[in-house]
């Protein structure tokens, strides 16, 4: 809970009047007084904050060029998508002519690659084909030649063999029957043979063993020849397809080779038109543009007000000194000379007009802002001990120090979890509040100094006593009722306090008086004089 430290005013005033009296040797002092009420206690953080638009969007260039057409003017309402200005930028026109002539090159080579088609190996496969034909052929036909020599040579000698074999048999067959059947012995030729059905293949023969060994020979080396004839016509095919093969391989990785070219020199045309494209920028939110102005410098705004330096000795040497080497007076560094000179223009408030034609800018430097002005927030900063009452969503009014008696309202929309400055005055948090309800008559701008009060508990049919009847005694809080004459402590606790009154719970109802005035000066059981305090006894506000 946050406890209450705001009765310090009236509890002095009243303990001057008091002591005053008692000085002055005049009757015990009249304490103020008012009456317990119910109703309603609103205990709210004040803080101070500035007005900013609900939502801002710096528009920067989106390369380096110059201005080459601005669309709009201070004061201009876009919608999303309207055109703002146009930059021209020679660098990228230069880029887009490489890129479009990388694209050419590239098509070139591939038509020289498609035209070359790689490297020819069929007269490899001919030559080798033509000496395969130059000599196996002849080879295969003069041992074939060889073969059917030998085979008509051994059927010849078989043939001649056999005929002369049957002329014999005949031959004596005739003779034994001219001799009556009988054949001399001196022949030495045994009847029982002529007369064998088989006599005249086998009476005469001829060893064709030499001639049959050397067909064997022959066929032998025919069919070895014909295997090795088969064997590298194979070889020779199987080499003509991976050669073709291979061939076919390479043709297919130049040509892809060459479409990936083609596919990064066009990937880079288009990025480069899509930068020139870009260069015609357009609103990215509907709001009221303000063009943007560049400041320079300028002065340091005096440092008349730091006396204390003269003890950094630090620095190496004094002040003065320092000044005099910056080329300054040496009686100080305020003003437009000195320190403020050497380091800007003399008192300089140099700040640049606004973009217009013709102007250069660079790739990222801020161009125009467009505002947000149908919605605005207030940025407080609130301190650090009050931070923890405060959450989204709770109730806000919103007093604009320009607008003076127009009250606004909002609701907190966002509480900051890190400090935005930390000091010896303690941390503040930033707390975003978006106004909701602004009068007809207000016109609000960017920038306006404001403050908020945010309502961070609201008690309603509790008993209510003005504020400055509470006092802390031994770390509880107490109100002092008059009963009989006498001032009666009374603990309470404390629920809310809201503008000059509190909201509490205890021993008392509605209707009780209790001392307002000079509490601190009560003593439980006290007998007081005492008189209404209209000020304090009013019907509870915030």
């Amino acid at each position: 809970m946050r406890r209450h430290r705001a009765s310090g005013p009236i509890a002095l005033l009243a303990l001057a009047a008091v002591v005053l009296a008692a000085c002055t040797g005049e009757d015990d002092p009249v304490f103020g007084t008012a009456e317990v009420t119910d109703g309603e206690v609103v205990q709210t953080v004040a803080a101070a904050g500035v007005l900013e638009p609900a939502a801002q969007t710096t528009v920067t260039a989106p390369a380096g060029g110059e201005i080459e057409v601005l669309e709009v003017a201070d004061g201009d309402r876009v919608e999303a998508g309207d055109p703002l200005f146009t930059l021209r930028s020679d660098s990228l026109e230069q880029q887009l002519e490489q890129a479009e002539a990388a694209v050419e090159t590239v098509g070139l080579l591939a038509g020289s690659a498609d035209g070359l088609g790689g490297v020819d190996l069929a007269p490899v496969v001919t030559s080798l084909q033509a000496q395969l034909d130059a000599v196996v052929p002849a080879l295969l036909g003069a041992l074939e030649d060889q073969v059917g020599a030998l085979e008509a040579t051994i059927t010849a000698v078989t043939d001649a063999t056999e005929e002369s074999g049957r002329a014999t048999v005949a031959a004596l067959r005739d003779l034994r029957d001219t001799l009556g059947g009988a054949l001399p012995e001196e022949l030495g030729v045994d009847p029982k043979t002529i007369a064998a059905p088989a006599a005249d293949a086998t009476l005469v023969s001829v060893d064709t063993s030499d001639l049959e060994a050397s067909l064997a020979s022959a066929q032998t080396r025919l069919h070895a020849a014909q295997v090795e004839d088969r064997s590298a016509t194979a070889q020779l095919d199987e080499v003509a397809g991976s050669l073709s093969a291979q061939t076919d391989a390479a043709a297919q990785a130049q040509e892809a080779a060459a479409e990936a070219q083609r596919e990064q020199a066009e990937t880079a045309v288009e990025a480069v038109r899509q930068r020139l494209d870009d260069l015609a920028v357009v609103a990215p939110r509907g709001g009221v543009v303000e063009l943007v102005r560049n400041a320079g410098g300028g002065d340091l705004g005096g440092l008349e007000g730091l006396e204390g330096l003269e003890g950094l000795e630090g620095l190496g040497g004094d002040l003065g000194s320092l000044a005099e080497g910056l080329g300054g007076d040496g009686g100080g560094l305020a003003g437009t000379g000195g320190l403020g000179a050497a380091l800007g223009e003399p008192g300089g408030d140099r700040t640049s007009g606004p973009p217009a034609v013709g102007a250069s800018v660079g790739p990222g430097q801020p161009v125009l802002t467009i505002f947000d002005l149908d919605a605005f927030t207030v940025r407080a900063e609130v301190d650090e001990l009050d931070v923890v009452e405060v959450a989204s969503g709770q109730q806000v009014v919103v007093l604009v120090d320009a607008f003076p008696t127009a009250e606004l309202r909002g609701v907190v929309e966002r509480v900051g979890i890190e400090p935005r400055q930390v000091g010896t005055g303690g941390a503040q948090f930033p707390v975003t509040v978006r106004i909701e309800e602004v009068p007809d008559e207000v016109e609000l701008r960017v920038g306006l100094t404001s403050s908020v009060e945010i309502e961070v508990r609201v008690v309603e049919g509790e008993l209510v006593v003005p504020s400055s009847a509470l006092l802390r005694r031994g770390g509880d809080e107490v109100v002092h009722v008059v009963r009989d004459g006498r001032a009666e402590r009374v603990e309470v606790e404390v629920l809310a306090v809201g503008d000059g009154t509190a909201a509490i719970q205890g021993p008392l109802e509605p209707g009780d008086i209790v001392v307002t005035t000079g509490v601190e000066l009560l003593e439980d059981g006290q007998e007081i004089e005492t008189e209404p305090d209209q000020d304090l006894a009013l019907p509870v506000v915030r």
